[in-house]
């Protein structure tokens, strides 16, 4: 009874937070991102100013979970995750992987799915602060360069979509194609979930026995110098990249 009793309250906890962040997205929607209308600054400054905030609401999320003891989060290398200027790669386990980014950095561009931005909830922070549809492939890598040329911090998800459990799915080139063309050094971002929960065909009202954690582990830069000692056509290039970034991840998680 009691086991059954705490299951129904991580559910109806779960069902809050979820409810908490849809209200928080479209109160800065409706009162906090049209100020940066009025503005008058540049695109990509008010885009910068947008994603600040958005940490602050993103951040108050996690902070509702933790206090109902649904989840925790957690960078133990956050001092590294904060230095502008990077490329993120990470693997997608969750439904929340993206906010988690979100929450610990006041400046970060993320690519996201294509149907976030038209989404009733999500859209507002998506135009406000800026973050790239991965509706098309080309335009996906022009502004992924754009904005680290300009020194600031962006997160590429390679698998496209969330993971299957205990797995990955195949991991797309565009990542390494920035990675190439910018001539940034990807920092892959390994993202675990214990338990697990959230992940792709999980219902969100399928809550784990108990809280689960979420941890953001940064590695160590791959370095494109070493991997490409000689010039490589693009697509070979790009192919020797993703499969390096696929092996990182694969041997983080202890698959294969």
């Amino acid at each position: 009874m009691i086991s059954r009793i705490a299951r129904i309250y991580r559910i109806f906890g779960t069902g809050f937070g979820f409810v908490y962040f849809a209200l928080m997205c479209l109160m800065l929607a409706v009162t906090v991102f049209p100020i940066g209308l009025i503005r008058r600054q540049s695109r990509l400054s008010n885009e910068a100013w947008a994603q600040g905030w958005t940490q602050v609401g993103t951040s108050s999320f996690f902070s509702v979970l933790r206090f109902l003891r649904i989840a925790e989060l957690e960078c133990p290398d956050l001092d590294r995750l904060a230095k502008p200027g990077q490329l993120f790669v990470a693997n997608h386990p969750t439904l929340i992987d993206a906010i988690a980014f979100m929450a610990l950095l006041p400046q970060i561009d993320c690519v996201i799915k294509a149907s976030h931005a038209t989404n009733p909830i999500l859209a507002g922070i998506v135009a406000a602060a800026g973050y790239i549809p991965n509706a098309n492939g080309t335009q996906l890598v022009e502004d992924s360069i754009e904005r680290l040329n300009l020194g600031r911090s962006l997160v590429i998800f390679p698998e496209g979509t969330r993971s299957e459990p205990n797995g990955l799915n195949p991991f797309s080139r565009g990542a390494a194609h920035v990675a190439l063309r910018a001539g940034v050094d990807p920092v892959p971002v390994t993202i675990r979930c214990e338990p697990a929960t959230l992940y792709r065909g999980r219902a969100w009202w399928d809550v784990p026995d108990g809280k689960f954690r979420m941890t953001l582990e940064v590695g160590e830069p791959i370095s494109l110098d070493a991997l490409l000692p000689e010039p490589l056509p693009m697509p070979r290039a790009a192919r020797v990249v993703t499969t390096a970034m696929t092996e990182h991840f694969e041997r983080r998680l202890n698959i294969g």
